[in-house]
């Protein structure tokens, strides 16, 4: 498994096989607080799976979403993570 820190300017990548995207950004309504939003998709048994994890947290720290999505990864064979902090200033 590898983790991925994404450029903000290059974006996330596309990607058809499994990963994970961890993103976290600025909350547009409250800028003491950040929205973090962790994006899985994966194939078992050649069907394909995609969830959000926690869509309406938006106190889950960077380090806590990109620490969850590592462990998640390795659990099931996810080879990439990309992750993305934007609220780091």
């Amino acid at each position: 498994m590898e983790v991925h820190i994404v450029d903000a300017e290059m974006g996330f990548p596309r990607t058809t096989g499994d990963h994970i995207r961890v993103l976290t950004v600025p909350d547009p309504k409250d800028s003491r607080k950040i929205i973090t939003n962790v994006l899985c998709r994966y194939v078992v048994s050649g069907v394909e799976v995609s969830f959000r994890k926690n869509p309406h947290d938006a106190d889950e720290s960077f380090e806590d979403a990109l620490n969850w999505a590592k462990s998640f990864a390795r659990v099931h064979n996810i080879d990439d993570v990309y992750a993305a902090n934007l609220a780091s200033g």
